[in-house]
């Protein structure tokens, strides 16, 4: 079988960067930075009769499926959170449906961006992998029209619960006890399962970063050697993702926080969406020029607040936000 990978090289033009254009607040979950203790699904993109191409996609998941698992585990999820995730288990285990963002994402013979498979994510939501399973073939597999409303309904529905972020950061080391981190490796097989991979050649394809050490950084992938370790001079094109959770208590008095708050510019602290409240609504500013998004952050820092996403959802639920 010939090994595709599925990674396109590139950045979005506003995709967060880490210290620099970022409102992401980074909270140490392991600061042994040993994500390989959380364990999730195992999963192949070679699905015998083709390669998805998708490991932009499965590397992605299996860092939410694992940031998940440890807010779990570590109790912070409610009763009726719980109750809506148990749809998204396969074996105790979480499993988002790949095909859902992959194709999303714009995945294509030649594999897929990584900002472009993080902003699916993020825009859309995840859906159980029952929901969406793979095709059959690999065009069925890419093609949007085999996507449902009610498929778009539940990714929707799950972002009401978690707000899904990312950025771009400079190594495995310094980030992972944040979160797991996705990469981008030659891809190679190693002979005894100590090596330390240095492979020449293109970069082609995405895995997930789950440990690292001065020596090496070690990697979970989507092919059958499941865990690699790589000279960290040879990982490359690092993304973090980051769960919020989203409590769905609608604690907040909408109609005095309008009120006391007329006239002054918002942002969310979650995903750094900006907006202004003006006549008892929340304007949203909806742009991607990064000029533009500066001069909003000046304005929240000059005369503005920073609310949850909880918040601004629940002003959205109640009616009061409009779009322009």
């Amino acid at each position: 079988m010939e090994i595709k990978s599925g990674v396109i090289l590139g950045r979005g033009k506003f995709d967060w960067i880490a210290g620099g254009n970022s409102a992401i607040q980074h909270d140490i979950l392991i600061p042994n930075k040993d994500w390989k203790q959380i364990k999730v699904e195992r999963e192949i993109q070679w699905t015998g009769k083709y390669d998805t191409l998708f490991c932009v996609t499965y590397s992605a998941l299996k860092s939410l499926a694992k940031l998940l698992t440890y807010l779990e585990g570590k109790g912070l999820l409610t009763k009726k959170q719980l109750d809506f995730w148990a749809d998204y288990k396969v074996n105790g285990m979480y499993n988002f449906s790949e095909r859902f963002p992959g194709t999303l994402g714009e995945t294509t013979t030649y594999g897929a961006y990584q900002f472009k498979i993080a902003n699916a994510i993020r825009k859309f939501g995840l859906v159980p992998q029952s929901m969406f399973e793979l095709a059959d073939n690999f065009q069925d597999n890419i093609d949007k029209k085999f996507i449902t409303e009610e498929m778009y309904a539940k990714g929707r529905e799950s972002l009401e619960y978690i707000a899904i972020n990312y950025e771009w950061v400079d190594n495995l080391m310094d980030n992972l006890q944040f979160s797991p981190v996705q990469t981008i490796v030659k891809f190679e097989n190693y002979i005894n399962p100590e090596d330390i991979l240095s492979p020449d050649g293109t970069l082609n394809h995405a895995v997930t970063g789950v440990y690292a050490v001065t020596e090496y950084d070690e990697i979970e992938d989507t092919y059958w050697q499941e865990f690699k370790r790589y000279n960290p001079d040879y990982t490359h094109s690092c993304m973090a993702y980051y769960i919020t959770l989203i409590n769905n208590n609608n604690n907040m008095d909408t109609t005095t926080f309008l009120k006391v708050n007329d006239k002054k510019w918002v942002r969310n602290k979650n995903n750094g969406a900006f907006g202004r409240v003006l006549q008892n609504k929340l304007f949203t500013a909806d742009t991607q020029d990064r000029g533009t998004l500066m001069l909003l952050d000046d304005k929240v820092r000059e005369n503005g607040i920073q609310i949850s996403n909880e918040e601004w959802g629940q002003l959205e639920a109640e009616g009061y936000v409009v779009n322009f």
